[in-house]
């Protein structure tokens, strides 16, 4: 049935003679773009665009890092382009389905070096540019596009969409709105203490939860499963929402994080809240005063607080901010998700102090699904319960255990 379906797919691909191949990135910066979330961008730049954004990181008025292109790799797509007539139509495709059409305006040649430095900020010789520079093409094409994204493998970017934000804020007449950029790889009470602290000065918090091209321990399903449970139970869940944000190369340099903020401005935040060890967030200090790469942009009406690194303090027996602390480095916990991470891989129970036990029990479940299934059936009357015959998973097992974890009446 497979097969099947790939050999259809195939020869539907090659009944058009005008297909450009477009990856899954392309496609989400594309509607990005189309849901105007760029903007003032609202469109593919021309070489005259280009060139002027490039060499001034301005567009209409308002700082954008580098310019907005379709530059596709590959033979096929290079010979397409170079005979691209104006006002021929060409199909786009994605992983072997029709994601969509382009009207050409016109085909330039671009310098792929020139675009990989502006995208990396001159970061031009780490694995990640390389991956990037492989995936540039050296001609460009413009022109007006729509999308088809009907088919199930574009699922995930057919739930982006800024007016369910501006309509939940509109509802609750928020008069303030807050973005956050995060992985919650996982998601931990340092995350919680920021959002109260975010729900504190703001009517609405919007977190853009990041999809990456190549998930890790913890894909970005059980990721935003997490992170809603905690929402749906501990946190005033009418003023947070969740928007997935696919990871694509654009993002990738220091200046990725302005891309953030003006995706933020358009889906009315009006402020972004960033950590100090934020990837790629450059800050100095001049005159006793911390500057960062947003003290640069101009016409992006955002306000951008940086937080300071939060940890546990032993000392203070609660989550303290490192500029507040009056205790040394050796009373602190540290929240780093690699370490907790490996907690998990290793099929241990974080501390409740660093992770809730529902997500803790989330994690571990979908790592290691039906571990306890023998067990479950063998002691599954062992725990303490409300006197009915209760089914068990193992997300129960979990959240059990962590309970007898913490009951101190004997030592």
């Amino acid at each position: 049935m497979e097969s099947q379906k790939r050999n259809n797919s195939q020869k539907k691909v090659k009944a058009f003679t005008n297909a450009l191949f477009v990856d899954k990135e392309a496609v989400f910066a594309l509607l990005l773009c189309q849901e105007g979330l760029l903007a003032p961008v609202s469109h593919l730049m021309d070489k005259e665009e280009m060139q002027e954004v490039d060499a001034t990181g301005l567009y209409k008025g308002q700082s954008f890092p580098f310019s907005f292109i379709l530059a596709p790799s590959g033979k096929r797509n290079a010979a397409i382009l170079k005979n691209a007539e104006k006002g021929s139509t060409l199909t786009l495709v994605c992983e072997g389905n029709v994601c969509g059409e382009l009207i050409v305006d016109s085909v330039f040649k671009i310098n792929k070096k020139q675009r990989l430095f502006k995208i990396m900020s001159g970061d031009i010789y780490s694995q990640k540019a390389q991956d990037i520079y492989r995936r540039l093409g050296n001609y460009a094409v413009c022109g007006v596009y729509r999308l088809f994204l009907e088919n199930a493998q574009f699922d995930f970017m057919r739930h982006i969409s800024k007016q369910t934000i501006l309509h939940t804020k509109k509802n609750l007449q928020a008069e303030s709105a807050t973005a956050m950029v995060l992985d919650a790889s996982p998601v931990t009470r340092i995350h919680e203490r920021i959002f109260r602290f975010v729900l504190d000065e703001s009517d609405l918090l919007v977190l853009i939860l990041l999809r990456h091209q190549n998930e890790g321990l913890l894909d970005f399903h059980i990721r935003k499963t997490c992170l809603q449970n905690v929402i749906d139970n501990y946190l005033p869940t009418n003023r947070i929402l969740i928007f997935p944000l696919d990871d694509i190369y654009l993002f990738a340099g220091a200046q990725g994080i302005i891309l953030d903020a003006i995706l933020a401005q358009n889906l009315g935040c009006d402020r972004i809240v960033i950590g100090e060890n934020y990837p790629n967030l450059t800050i100095y200090y001049d005159k006793q005063k911390i500057y960062s790469i947003f003290d640069t942009i101009k016409d992006i009406k955002i306000n951008v607080k940086l937080l300071h690194e939060f940890v546990y303090c032993s000392q203070c027996n609660t989550i303290v901010s490192l500029k507040t602390c009056p205790h040394g480095n050796h009373h602190h916990i540290h929240y780093h998700s690699g370490f907790l991470q490996e907690i998990l891989q290793a099929g241990l129970i974080p501390p409740t102090i660093l992770m809730r036990k529902e997500v803790s029990a989330k994690i571990l479940s979908y790592l290691y699904p039906k571990r306890f299934y023998p067990l479950l059936k063998q002691f599954g009357a062992m725990f303490a319960n409300n006197g009915m015959i209760e089914e068990q998973d193992d997300e129960d097992f979990y959240l059990k255990l962590i309970d007898l974890y913490q009951t101190h009446s004997l030592k």
